[in-house]
This record gives structure tokens, sequence and C-alpha cells, in this order.
């Protein structure tokens, strides 16, 4: 369904919104082309931004994470973000972000696996928007089995978002879905992925360890 037409800057001005539900109790929106100009702000971001290489416990060992990171909040945010940011509070209301992080997947070696957002703890009720800048890479998610990082792609939905997509994640989907961006065959180029994260902190606290919490596949 379309929004109410708004003055923007950075933002398209009149979103469509399109809803999946994933199933009774989690749903995924989807807004092709919300920010017309996302291929400009990749560059800037990608020039300008102090990118960080993370750090994961796995094979009994540290490893760097195969993509790069960073936050803004505040002032420090670019003003496309914030623009996204605000646009995401009027429709789900309730809502309030702390900034903004972002993740670069430099090219098609880099990747995350299949994970939920478990740094949130509450999981029963939470927004996670994602803006995709840059190049179109698969976007996966599917219904969480008994292994929470299995790499099968069988039965996986791909929303595949282009270049200024935005998706928004909601309900229970972090409790009971889970989402990847995989390696490619062939060449790929940079994408940024700008992500907001909120929870009601309602139902019961997961404790599950996180995706960066060290795994021992060994034991």
């Amino acid at each position: 369904m379309p929004e109410a037409t708004t003055t923007s800057t950075w933002l398209v001005a009149e979103p469509v919104v399109e809803r999946i539900e994933l199933d009774a109790t989690s749903w995924v929106d989807v807004v092709r082309g919300l920010v017309p100009q996302a291929d400009g702000i990749h560059d800037e971001l990608a020039d300008s931004v102090a990118w960080e290489t993370g750090r994961v416990f796995r094979y009994e060992k540290w490893i760097d994470e195969p993509r790069l990171s960073s936050w803004q909040s505040g002032d420090r945010r670019h003003p496309a973000l914030a623009e996204v940011e605000m646009w995401m509070r009027r429709r789900y209301r309730r809502v309030v972000f702390d900034g903004v992080a972002l993740a670069r997947y430099r090219d098609e070696h880099d990747s995350v696996a299949f994970h939920r957002d478990r740094e949130l703890r509450w999981l029963d009720d939470t927004v996670i928007g994602v803006l995709t800048l840059g190049a179109r890479r698969p976007w996966l998610m599917k219904p969480i089995g008994r292994r929470d990082l299995d790499d099968d792609t069988a039965g996986a939905i791909d929303l595949l978002p282009s270049s200024g997509d935005l998706m928004v994640m909601g309900g229970r989907c972090q409790a009971d879905w889970l989402h990847a961006v995989p390696k490619v065959r062939g060449r790929s180029h940079s994408r940024i992925s700008a992500q907001w994260r909120w929870t009601s902190r309602r139902g019961q606290r997961d404790r599950n360890p996180s995706y960066f919490a060290p795994r021992h596949f060994s034991r």
C-alpha cells in the first residue's frame, strides 16, 4: 500500500510497502526504491566511514568476519539514513532506534551466515530495518530449524534487494526466522547494509549465545 506523500530530500515521494506474512506472528515489509540516490550514498559511505573488521570465534580459533562494520548515531548519521530512520519511526510509531549499524560486503567473498539478531535478547516483538546500498545481492530468510547456523538454503525466501530497497522484519521474526547474505559466484561489487534494531522487551528473554559468541564445534 502507498504511504502518504511527504516532503523529503532523500526518499521517494510515495513509497509502496509490500507486506509478506511469513507466518501467523512474523512478517517482513519490503519497500522497493525508497532511496533513489542509493548508489551515490553507498559511495559516500564507502569512502568516508571508519570501517572495522570484526572477529568471531569459530573452529576453535578467532577469525576475521568476512565483512566490514561501523556505527552511526545522532548528528554523525548520513542525512539520508536519518530520513529513513524517521520514516520508520512514523510508520511503526512506537519504535525508537539508538543508531544505525553499517555492514559492508566488499565483494563476492564477503557474507554473513544464517542467524537471528539475538543481541536484542527480547525477540518476541521486534522491528529490524535493513536498507541496501550498492550491489544487488541475495538476501535469504528461512524458518529456524534444529541448527540455526546451517548454511542449507533449501526452501529459503530470497528478497534480492536492489540499491535503495528497505526491508523491515517484525513480530516474532527474530525468534522464529533466520536471515543471511551468502557468498555469490561471479564478480560482485560492494554492498552496504544499513541496519536499525528495536525490541519492545516483552516476552521471555532469549538466553542462547549471540552470533558473535564463541562456538566450539569439536566438543
